[in-house]
């Protein structure tokens, strides 16, 4: 007996073609939905890294972490100002007011080039255009502009004009949470 080989092996070009569109366009979409992905992703870590900056000083403050000419009990805290929306400020409150003063700094955080703070809140008010957040030995308290304010929020949005929004709050208990 005899094999009989089908003379029709392999795939036609037709099923190629199709084969081949039908990985463009999953490809294709993987690729815009990557972009969207990663961006959201990077707003979230710029929210996070806000709040571990608040976190650092609250634990130098804790610490009784000095510096030269500094006190042992100086409080540490972060500045936020609107008009400079692209960074903020870690100082130390060497004056004992418990708001930044210039001539206070320890150093300057840039945010990622995507994003800028968009606004500053009081308890459930929006509109301030500064705020500070000191943090002093014994206490985990923050002191939110001198102890004014219970509860301040940090808003975080993309430049690119999304309506994305990551809130970083801070209560005068010193719990530091990102929304």
């Amino acid at each position: 007996m005899k094999k009989r080989y089908s003379s029709a092996r392999g795939f036609s070009i037709l099923e190629v073609l199709i084969t081949a569109a039908i990985i463009g366009v999953i490809t294709g979409i993987i690729v815009i939905k990557y972009g969207a992905f990663n961006n959201l992703i990077l707003h979230k870590n710029q929210a996070f890294q806000i709040a571990l900056d608040l976190r650092d000083v609250q634990t130098r403050a804790l610490s009784a972490q000095g510096r030269s000419g500094t006190a042992f009990r100086d409080g540490y805290g972060i500045y936020f100002n609107l008009s400079q929306s692209d960074r903020y400020l870690l100082f130390v409150d060497t004056n004992g007011n418990n708001v930044y003063n210039n001539g206070e700094e320890l150093e300057t955080r840039k945010l990622d080039t995507r994003f800028v703070l968009s606004e500053l809140c009081s308890n459930d008010s929006c509109g301030i255009t500064t705020m500070s957040v000191v943090f002093k030995r014994p206490n985990f308290d923050a002191l939110i502009n001198d102890g004014s304010i219970a509860t301040g929020k940090v808003r975080l949005v993309p430049k690119n004009g999304s309506d994305s929004v990551r809130t970083v709050v801070v209560n005068a208990a010193g719990q530091i949470s990102v929304e």
